[in-house]
């Protein structure tokens, strides 16, 4: 806890701080004419000295600055221009590439709807010459099989008539003409199938 002493030693030493720090002007009270001559003749000379300043500034330094400072802000202008050029350079070439990336999506869309279309042709003749091979080879095999189903009854008929004339030449025992003998098979026979 703070005591009373230490409060009054604290503000010793701010009072003895701002008379440093403000020196003549802290002692107001004690004005003088002297003391305001003083003042006057100071703030006469700063007065002055800025004056003598702003002009020495103003002839050696003022131009050469607003000619630094001119030519920086026409290079600062000069690379918003370009900046500006550059961003709408960007987005033309954005727009083309964009144009350029849509059309080949469709050359390539277009590429794979003809090769489809173009597989599902081939695919289809394929299907159609295996079909058409199919039904040669039926056919071929369908008159194959009528021609041995030929064959096989002519050699039927033949071993029927073989042994019916064997037979009738037993029971018989006479020669009989064969050709009339055939035919009556051959009626026989004909009457059979039906």
């Amino acid at each position: 806890m703070f005591l009373v002493g230490d409060i009054a030693e604290a503000l010793v030493k701010i009072r003895e701080t701002i008379q440093e720090t403000l020196g003549p002007l802290y002692q107001t009270t004690n004005l003088t004419v002297d003391r305001l001559t003083q003042y006057g003749i100071d703030f006469g000379i700063q007065i002055g000295a800025t004056i003598i300043l702003f002009i020495v500034v103003l002839i050696f330094f003022w131009k050469p600055i607003t000619k630094i400072l001119e030519q920086r802000r026409q290079v600062i202008d000069k690379e918003l221009t370009d900046a500006q050029k550059a961003k709408d350079n960007a987005i033309e070439i954005e727009a083309e590439l964009n144009k350029q990336l849509t059309e080949a999506k469709q050359k390539v869309k277009e590429m794979l709807d003809k090769a489809e279309k173009d597989a599902n042709l081939k695919r289809d003749e394929i299907i159609n010459q295996a079909k058409d091979e199919a039904r040669r080879r039926m056919d071929n095999l369908k008159l194959e099989l009528e021609q041995e189903r030929k064959s096989m009854e002519d050699d039927i008929r033949k071993e029927i008539v073989d042994v019916a004339f064997a037979a009738a030449e037993k029971i018989v025992s006479k020669e009989i003409n064969q050709d009339k003998y055939l035919d009556l098979v051959d009626d026989i026979l004909k009457g059979a199938n039906e």
